[in-house]
């Protein structure tokens, strides 16, 4: 049985209860069939696959999650990117160009974020950066919405963990390239980028937001605003 197999008939063993959104397509941006289970027992399951996988190669952890993300269930793509959050650093030393050919497979923000941000971004994009930094700018090019999202928000976890001047550079520069953009997978990407930035880059956010207020969408401005007056995204209340 292929790795792949083991881990959908996990899924497929513990899929007892999903959550709200399970039979929503229009929540996670896209139609792929679900399995219902909720995230937290998605974790756990991966948390415990990794565990018990820890000396898997890292041509086999790769080929893994090339395997999941070409699956046809959301819950198979989001798996994968769920056990890149719990890889050993060898598993993470992968060919970012991967990144290129599995996001022609995702769709949502759902999908794309699962496997964008969390500890692999996090940890990667700073030790990697001479080979993450064109394929960031080119991702920012494409005209696949996915990859557009990724040139954005692949930069969260980690301005949001450190400041990374390099990583904080090209993050603005693929903002400044997607901010007329109105669609909202773009829109709130630039938000949240904006956002992560301002623990460790205020004053370069703070600026930028003011230089470039009025092209930048809507909601990125109002949230990065109150995000840099309150500390909070938003000021309603919960």
């Amino acid at each position: 049985m292929s790795h792949h197999h083991e881990i959908l008939n996990l899924i497929i063993a513990n899929a007892k209860q999903g959550t709200k959104h399970t039979s929503l397509d229009n929540y996670f941006g896209n139609e792929h069939p679900r399995h219902p289970i909720s995230v937290p027992v998605l974790r756990a399951l991966a948390k415990r696959w990794m565990t018990e996988h820890d000396a898997l190669p890292v041509k086999e952890f790769s080929a893994l999650l090339t395997s999941l993300i070409e699956g046809e269930s959301y819950t198979e793509k989001c798996f994968a990117g769920i056990l890149l959050d719990y890889a050993s650093p060898e598993q993470r030393k992968f060919n970012p160009k991967l990144f290129n050919t599995w996001l022609e497979h995702l769709e949502g923000w759902a999908e794309i974020d699962t496997l964008c941000t969390g500890n692999y971004s996090r940890i990667e994009l700073p030790i990697q950066w001479k080979k993450w930094k064109p394929l960031s700018s080119q991702f920012a090019k494409s005209t696949n919405i996915s990859k557009r999202r990724a040139s954005i928000v692949l930069f969260c976890s980690p301005l949001l963990a450190g400041k990374h001047d390099a990583l904080a550079q090209t993050a603005l520069e693929n903002v400044d390239r997607l901010k007329k953009e109105t669609n909202v997978l773009i829109t709130k990407a630039i938000s949240w980028v904006l956002r992560s930035m301002i623990k460790h880059h205020r004053q370069h956010v703070s600026q930028y937001v003011k230089d470039h207020a009025s092209t930048l969408p809507k909601i990125a401005v109002r949230e990065t605003m109150v995000k840099l007056k309150t500390g909070k995204k938003s000021t309603k209340k919960l």
